[in-house]
């Protein structure tokens, strides 16, 4: 069905004309819908977010560079309310500013009416909630979120409703018409009530099931996805294993992390199975297509390091050597062109992605990045990692560049 959500920014007011004369191609105005952020995602400047929950990240960028766009934090449903003070006083900040905040809406990580029980239990709660919201239910949870975001007109926020979603967590069958239904309820109830109308919606699935899950193109006005060590062909150490749960002592780190075919030419020219080595994984390749074949900006809603080596003999938490590789493969990520695994040809995904939130914060104390003295994560384990940019050489040099040469407002000093 068609949508009637009203032009949200001054771009899709200049987009009108070009809206109308759309809505006679195949497809009809659903197809249309929401072309115009799509628009003007492609005519700004790429925009640099910092994530993802406090002012600590954001803070750390300013201490070298300037001209971020905005942040990232969290709200759950519910409390229906931010996921802490710290989150709503980051928002505040940028809101103030008149930045861009992405705002991941939280079902999955605790669920309403969820009173203990194992993950599995967890997760069955989140697919009866996604139900529930798709049948209208608890909407009033961000009624709190609605009056921030009217409070603040010259600010815009990206919505994630919920983030890296699974079928497990969001799926009561197999076409997932509930988180579908869901998603287009909530963007619904907020677009009708929103004031200010500086509101746009992230679909923002697990690499794999981008396509199970999308919501139609009448709904999304960005698809997201996260970017950290195996996205990017890295690998990452948890206890003594890999990601892969490979012995270190029987698997050499350098080796390539993706390895896979795609379909190219033999010596005369006919089609053929080429395997090759990849920085990028096949999904997240496949998902950035998805989106430009969809007309739809690609945000990196999280974005950021982890624990390469898994160090227990030192608690700094540097990875200079693999911090550097991490950014390196980040842009190339930006503007890549090339094979994808299992798809013929050769795919231009430059331009795609126009948003990367940045998690600049030391993982080393959780989530939050929130030195209290103690570490949150054990020495030996994954998110065991400094992943502020103001700690490394090499790194922070790579990523300066990177915004530099791909167009960025955000720059260093």
């Amino acid at each position: 069905m068609p949508s009637t959500r009203p032009l949200r920014t001054a771009a899709r007011l200049l987009a009108t004309a070009a809206l109308a004369a759309l809505m006679t191609l195949p497809g009809g105005p659903a197809a249309a819908r929401a072309d115009d952020t799509a628009r003007a995602a492609a005519a700004a400047p790429p925009e640099l977010l910092i994530g993802q929950s406090t002012r600590a990240a954001w803070d750390d960028f300013q201490s070298f560079g300037q001209n971020a766009d905005g942040g990232s934090v969290y709200y759950e449903l519910r409390s229906g309310n931010w996921v802490n003070d710290a989150h709503r006083s980051y928002a505040t900040l940028l809101a103030q500013q008149g930045r861009t905040i992405q705002v991941g809406i939280s079902w999955k990580d605790n669920p309403p009416g969820f009173t203990g029980g194992d993950e599995n239990a967890k997760a069955a709660r989140s697919r009866a909630v996604t139900a529930e919201i798709a049948a209208g239910g608890h909407t009033a949870s961000l009624d709190r979120l609605l009056a921030f975001t009217d409070a603040y007109p010259t600010a815009r926020f990206k919505l994630r409703l919920d983030y890296e979603v699974s079928s497990f967590y969001h799926c009561t069958d197999a076409s997932c018409s509930s988180y579908k239904n869901a998603f287009n309820r909530l963007a619904a109830y907020l677009d009708a009530r929103s004031a200010a109308h500086n509101l746009e919606y992230v679909f923002h699935p697990v690499r794999g099931e981008f396509e199970a899950l999308y919501p139609g193109d009448a709904a999304v006005d960005w698809m997201g996805v996260s970017i950290f060590a195996h996205e990017l062909c890295l690998p990452i150490h948890d206890r003594g294993y890999l990601y892969n749960g490979t012995p270190p002592q029987n698997y050499d780190v350098n080796a390539a992390q993706c390895r896979n075919a795609y379909i190219g030419t033999d010596s005369n020219g006919n089609p053929a199975a080429v395997w090759r080595n990849f920085d990028h994984d096949a999904n997240v390749l496949k998902l950035v297509k998805f989106a430009r074949d969809h007309g739809k900006p690609v945000v990196l809603s999280e974005a950021g390091m982890m624990n390469f080596t898994a160090d227990s003999g030192t608690t700094d938490g540097l990875e200079p050597q693999r911090a550097d590789q991490w950014i390196q493969r980040l842009f190339s990520l930006i503007d890549y062109q090339g094979p994808i695994p299992n798809l013929p040809g050769v795919h231009d995904l430059r331009g795609v992605i126009r948003s990367v939130v940045y998690i600049d914060l030391d993982f080393r104390y959780g989530w939050d990045g929130i030195a209290d003295g103690t570490f949150d994560f054990p020495p030996d384990t994954a998110w065991f990692v400094d992943a502020r940019l103001s700690r490394y050489g090499a790194a922070k040099a790579s990523f300066c560049q990177g915004l530099a040469s791909h167009g960025f407002t955000a720059r260093c000093r």
